[in-house]
């Protein structure tokens, strides 16, 4: 959203009555030419990369190392755990392993002193792409011994095999022979789940894999796309982390990153389970940022600790987060984003789903404070709004139901929809006041276009006709109001056509430089047309 007051209000251009009006379909054929023009100028000269890497989970069950040979005659079998990391690139037909953690486990459970990737020198070898499924590898070990590695890596859509040994050298004596037969799933969409490189979710199984693994929940994950959960339903999704009791703890303390992508449709039902929501349990550091949850619906019954992105939080940061339609219903500390908050930041972010309970009820976060464990630490609950109906019999609050000595500051509620005057914090508003833009700014919130209030562009609003929305969730291309690529945008963009002296001081010509080339032009056009007809999918 560019530095811009939206202030207009007509209707949607990209379509009318199911079909294509005019306007759009000169926009596309204008498109199209820029394409091909672009594609004459190139020459054919485009170099595609073409290296895919992704990461692959032994199975254990399925996954063995063999160890034969030497004066005694040994023969022993390793189940293997761990991952490795796989790059190919197919048009120059090679391969080669990024990081290998794979470890070797003896009988009595004990970690064996060699790893496979040191065993079979993994690290240093250069694969050849045979065909679009099988990869040879040839190299020798590192161990002094000089032997042969011969490996082969079979691909197929989510999963690997690899299969080899080490082949000593001629008359050597007292030489262990080791033979490897392992299979392997992809793991997530790719990545190592470290903070540069984290583990990619592009699809509602891979996120559902997260819940499965406990190991995994101190890593870095960032959505690549928005994914819908309704294949999951009952208690079919695996709920990340979990804080029971001091005994039985593990809470997710890793960073999931929503990168500005949305999960719909999450939902889980249960008679009394505790600690309920896309996250169980976030603590000790855990961050989640930048996600949208649309429509998610949550039944815990008689449960505990329920919010539909997290159930406990736990001194965790919830930042530019935001849940929009369904409804969340337990028994205590329910909340429409978060069930309770104890010594965490919950900052920028928003909830207007129905929210249900007993007691310690809140539109946005059920209970929220400190414990007085420790007071250097305290909870927080900063630029923050809620608009959800909000029902319950003790400690109920349009915005937080129950405050034990936390900060709740610059924040609001829907007095009219949510049906409740009173709240433990935040400061409750009528739907216009909520929908006019001074509530907020007087208040600092830092709205796009608006240096008074800082320059880092958290909120975006129509001032007057709707809520504030995080800037993340403006599609490029949506200048000017109404919210979505409407009529205005188009005529706006059209004003800037071919202006050439867009950059940071303008804005980038006020937004419609879209690829920030400098110039507005075909490639920005492209931009817009597929950004309005995303916008019209999503309706």
């Amino acid at each position: 959203m560019p530095a811009l007051s939206k202030t207009l209000s007509l209707s949607r251009p990209c379509k009318q009555n199911g079909k294509l009006t005019m306007p759009l379909f000169v926009l596309l054929i204008i498109c199209l030419f820029g394409r091909l023009a672009e594609a004459q100028y190139v020459g054919g000269n485009e170099v595609i990369a073409s290296a895919e890497t992704s990461t692959y989970a032994f199975l254990s069950e399925q996954s063995k190392l063999v160890k034969v040979g030497g004066f005694a005659g040994v023969h022993e079998t390793y189940p293997i755990e761990g991952q490795f990391r796989l790059t190919v690139d197919f048009d120059a037909g090679v391969a080669w392993f990024g990081q290998v953690d794979a470890s070797l486990i003896d009988e009595g459970g004990l970690l064996y002193e060699r790893s496979l990737g040191v065993i079979f020198n993994m690290a240093e070898l250069l694969g050849t792409v045979v065909d679009d499924t099988t990869i040879d590898f040839v190299g020798k070990t590192a161990d002094g011994m000089e032997s042969t590695i011969l490996l082969t890596l079979i691909l197929g859509d989510d999963s690997a095999h690899l299969a080899g040994r080490t082949v000593p050298p001629p008359n050597s004596a007292d030489f262990f022979i080791y033979e490897l037969d392992a299979a392997a799933s992809k793991k997530y969409g790719g990545g190592m789940g470290e903070p540069n490189d984290p583990y990619l979710i592009y699809t509602a199984e891979q996120m559902n894999v997260i819940g499965a693994e406990p190991n995994d929940w101190d890593k870095h994950f960032k959505l690549m796309a928005d994914i819908d959960l309704s294949g999951f339903t009952g208690t079919d999704f695996n709920i990340i982390g979990y804080c029971e009791d001091p005994r039985d703890n593990k809470p997710f303390t890793g960073v999931f990153e929503g990168n500005g992508h949305t999960i719909s449709n999450f939902s889980y039902t249960s008679t009394d389970e505790n600690y309920i929501g896309l996250f169980g349990c976030v603590s000790l550091q855990g961050q989640i940022k930048d996600l949208g949850l649309l429509d998610p619906n949550i039944d815990a019954g008689t449960g505990d600790y329920v919010g539909s992105l997290i159930g406990r939080l736990y001194m965790g940061t919830i930042t530019g987060c935001y849940v929009e339609g369904g409804s969340v219903s337990a028994d205590e500390n329910v909340g429409g984003l978060v069930g309770a908050n104890y010594q965490g930041f919950v900052t920028n972010c928003y909830a207007m789903g129905t929210v249900s309970g007993k007691e310690i009820v809140g539109g946005l976060v059920g209970q929220s404070g400190d414990w007085g464990i420790d007071p250097g630490w305290g909870s927080k609950v900063l630029n923050c709004f809620s608009t959800g109906l909000v029902s319950g019999e003790y400690n109920i609050g349009g915005l937080v139901g129950d405050n034990l000595k936390g900060e709740i500051a610059n924040s609001f509620w829907d007095i009219e929809t949510s049906g409740l005057t009173t709240s433990a914090g935040g400061t409750g508003k009528t739907t216009a006041e909520m929908q006019a833009e001074s509530t907020f700014t007087d208040a600092g919130w830092d709205f796009v276009g608006k240096s008074v209030n800082g320059t880092e562009n958290f909120w975006s609003i129509c001032d007057g006709t709707n809520y504030p929305r995080l800037v993340w969730q403006i599609p490029a291309g949506d200048f000017v109001c109404p919210d979505g690529i409407v009529i205005e945008d188009f005529v706006f963009f059209i004003e800037h056509w071919q202006d050439d002296n867009c950059d940071p001081s303008n804005d980038y010509c006020q937004g419609t430089d879209l690829d920030f080339s400098g110039t507005v032009d075909e490639a920005d056009l492209e931009i817009l047309v597929e950004n309005c007809l995303a916008d019209v999918r999503s309706d």
